[in-house]
């Protein structure tokens, strides 16, 4: 049975991958969309849109109708990381060098601004669609919230009071917008029922809780060849991640509060210095505590899935979000 999934995901994987092929090659100026392509065809991960065709499908569509929906989402998720990696000068996504060093700072702007479009040009397939409204309404929710959150996430650089809750505030807004997104579009093409959709979005807003807390914890806790980027590039760039707000209010020792304290001052933070909070926070048990936090929010995701009707496209969620749950990067 797991097979029948891989194999499904697989395919579906592939029609996103040639959605996206068809939408930017052969477009001029070269010089805006080669870095386009250069992101969107890289192989990513496909989670976004990969939830798109299966929230159609869980909820009595067919999913290959969403196909335009799912890539109009994974543009904007690309978008996002282009524009985020040159907030935070990012040298490395997915492994290889960002756009903005690969080419330029204009460039990378541009090409993102661009994507944007790219994505409504898609999703102008859906224009004879009674729901349509509904659909763009969506699209752009996603858009705002995830500039919203990404604004909240760089307010924080310069505050010493953030609290866990602004912490999840801005994670509601800069991942799980964008995944509650992908399922409700998917469930908007399959002309799903209103109960459905909220069941999507408490789905997606789960998911995408778990989904930033992993990343934060895998980005001290994965190897650089597997995370794609550099390890501690959190702790580099002074995210105020759950695991820094949980040690700030842990630590006791002056030794402790000191090494917290420069992710809270002027200054760069050398990359000598990341074992050092690895250790710390190994020894204030951060780490399982996150770990643990993890578990409960992709529990709570599964629970929202059980409301849905049980049918393939549901089963195949389920197992879409268990591959997510033991990701190692």
């Amino acid at each position: 049975m797991m097979e029948d999934y891989d194999s499904t995901l697989s395919y579906y994987q592939t029609l996103i991958e040639n959605r996206l092929s068809e939408l930017v090659q052969k477009r001029e100026p070269n010089n805006l969309y080669s870095p386009i392509e250069y992101i969107l065809l890289d192989g990513g991960k496909r989670i976004r849109p990969l939830l798109c065709m299966l929230a159609c499908e869980a909820t009595g569509g067919d999913p290959f109708e969403s196909v335009d929906a799912a890539v109009a989402v994974e543009i904007m998720h690309n978008f996002t990381l282009v524009h985020d990696d040159i907030m935070d000068n990012s040298p490395l996504r997915r492994g290889k060098t960002t756009i903005h060093l690969k080419w330029d700072l204009p460039t990378a702007i541009l090409s993102g601004d661009a994507m944007v479009g790219l994505a409504l040009e898609v999703l102008a397939s859906y224009s004879n669609y009674t729901n349509f409204g509904k659909i763009i309404e969506q699209f752009a929710y996603g858009y705002i919230e995830v500039c919203e959150g990404q604004a909240l996430d760089m307010l924080f650089n310069n505050r010493k009071d953030v609290t866990t809750d602004d912490y999840f505030h801005m994670v509601r807004k800069k991942t799980s917008a964008v995944i509650q997104t992908s399922l409700v579009l998917g469930g908007l093409c399959a002309g799903a029922i209103e109960d459905d959709l909220e069941n999507l979005k408490e789905f997606g807003l789960n998911l995408g809780i778990a989904f930033q807390l992993q990343d934060d914890y895998l980005d001290l806790k994965a190897t650089d060849m597997k995370l794609g980027k550099r390890i501690g590039n959190d702790i580099l760039e002074k995210k105020k991640t759950l695991m820094v707000l949980m040690a700030f209010e842990r630590a006791k020792l002056e030794k402790d509060k000191s090494l917290l304290e420069r992710l809270y001052s002027p200054g760069e933070i050398p990359q000598e210095l990341i074992p050092e909070f690895v250790e710390l926070f190994e020894r204030l048990d951060v780490f399982n505590d996150v770990q643990e936090t993890i578990n409960s929010y992709f529990e709570k995701a599964s629970n929202a899935l059980d409301n849905l009707s049980r049918n393939q496209g549901t089963k195949m969620l389920k197992y879409l979000l268990d591959k997510i749950n033991v990701r190692s990067y």
